[in-house]
């Protein structure tokens, strides 16, 4: 009898605990839109003129792009209660981590940022979850000394990325993309929305577990229901985690083709991160999952992309799927290799005609034309002669006796490793072009 009374006792202080005090800034969210299209009618041709905001002289700049510290914003909008909630925890975060205050660096991400918040204060994208109800806010970016590739958002619009995150990138496309998913956290509302949800849930679990313990149910009868209420609370909030981030990604969309970005770049972000789950051990999170599978949200994000008719051209967000010439030395002399997928498919040397970059730059120009159109590897062979590489019977490399001096071999193995490397590249770029397995 002792055991129950004091368990009795320790649970009620618990629920006692959770049970929300008065009304808070959970107020501010009124309703949940669950009939939203997934396909918003919304005018995103609006010139981008009608989002940007002036900036004060002398703001710092990336590539011509403001890159102001926040959005400017009045006193009533700077003093509105999810904001006041926002910066308060801002304010601790920034205590407990250490921000990178390298120009280069912040300046790229706040003035991506900054075109990204521009769009979100003034375009109303319906929620799939949360609230859309448009709300001014002073959206912060900073950077985070962290190798993690994570990004993280706190009401009121303060956004933060990891420093590993910036090198998991592979352009600013798929940064914006990232930006844009966090800022439509804060746009939604969806922290608060989480916060009154979970308000909402626990009242009704008090009100269950007081009828068990007005009817003497045992100690272990209690144990076991405030373990099954714990799960079952996580359960419920994570299911809410998961809308919260399909939302996210579904709004970035919008806010990326709104401030001039391509939202292929969400895509290629999140197909990466898929590869990388797959080839990492997998831990099946269940219940405890806050997150939707990436592999999910990347074929959720091409049908949104393919309902909005936007080309999905991945190599136009993501340089590593793109051809590249890469300058070295040889001997002192210049010389070009021509780069896909981290390998070398040829080495140029000057000729009398071309420079070794020219010859690449040419080249590299018409193998990505070559891979948008599907080159298959029966479309590549060397030459009868053994001097050149063909692609669909066009003449795409031809290799000279400065190639193989430079190199210190023969015109024949040049051509043989060429033909060898461009076919792996091939295989390459349809492994990351297969659909990634459902989860």
């Amino acid at each position: 009898m002792k055991a129950y009374k004091v368990l009795s006792v320790i649970i009620i202080t618990i629920v006692l605990a959770l049970i929300p005090w008065g009304s808070d800034a959970t107020d501010v969210i009124t309703s949940e839109n669950t009939n939203a299209s997934t396909a918003p009618s919304i005018d995103t041709t609006i010139p981008w003129s009608k989002y940007e905001v002036p900036v004060p002289p002398g703001t710092p700049t990336y590539h011509g792009w403001p890159a102001p510290a926040s959005y400017p914003v009045t006193p009533a909008e700077n003093n509105d209660p999810e904001v006041k909630l926002g910066r308060e925890n801002a304010d601790a975060n920034n205590k407990a981590v250490k921000l990178i205050t390298d120009p280069a660096i912040v300046n790229r991400v706040r003035a991506i940022g900054f075109r990204l918040a521009c769009v979100a204060n003034k375009l109303s994208v319906p929620a799939l979850y949360g609230d859309s109800t448009l709300k001014v806010f002073p959206y912060t970016y900073n950077v985070v000394d962290d190798s993690d590739v994570n990004a993280y958002s706190l009401p009121g619009g303060f956004i933060y990325v990891d420093s590993g995150l910036l090198k998991f990138v592979k352009s600013d496309d798929e940064l914006a993309g990232v930006l844009a998913h966090e800022t439509a956290h804060a746009a939604h509302h969806h922290m608060i929305h989480l916060l009154k949800e979970q308000n909402k849930l626990q009242p009704a679990l008090a009100a269950l577990l007081v009828g068990l313990i007005t009817t003497k149910s045992s100690a272990s009868d209690l144990g076991n229901w405030l373990m099954a209420s714990q799960l079952y609370l996580t359960a419920k909030m994570n299911s809410y985690s998961v809308r919260a981030e399909e939302d996210a990604d579904h709004t970035a969309v919008y806010y990326m083709r709104a401030a001039g970005f391509n939202p292929v770049g969400i895509l290629t972000f999140m197909e990466r991160l898929a590869r990388q789950e797959i080839t990492q051990p997998q831990v099946q999170w269940g219940i405890y999952r806050t997150h939707p599978p990436s592999t999910a949200r990347a074929e959720a994000l091409i049908n949104e992309l393919n309902q909005l008719h936007i080309p999905i051209d991945r190599r136009a967000v993501d340089p590593s799927l793109r051809a590249d010439t890469i300058m070295t030395t040889i001997n002192k002399a210049p010389a070009a290799e021509i780069q896909m997928y981290g390998t070398t498919i040829a080495t140029l040397a000057n000729d009398g005609s071309e420079t070794a970059q020219q010859r690449a730059d040419r080249i590299c120009n018409i193998l990505n034309e070559l891979f948008d159109q599907g080159l298959l590897l029966s479309d590549v062979r060397a030459t009868s002669d053994h001097t050149g590489v063909l692609a669909r019977n066009e003449l795409l490399i031809t290799f000279n006796a400065e190639d193989a001096k430079l190199q210190n071999t023969t015109i024949q193995t040049l051509t043989d490793n060429a033909v060898i490397a461009l076919r792996t590249v091939i295989w390459q770029d349809k492994f990351h072009q297969m659909s990634l397995p459902s989860t």
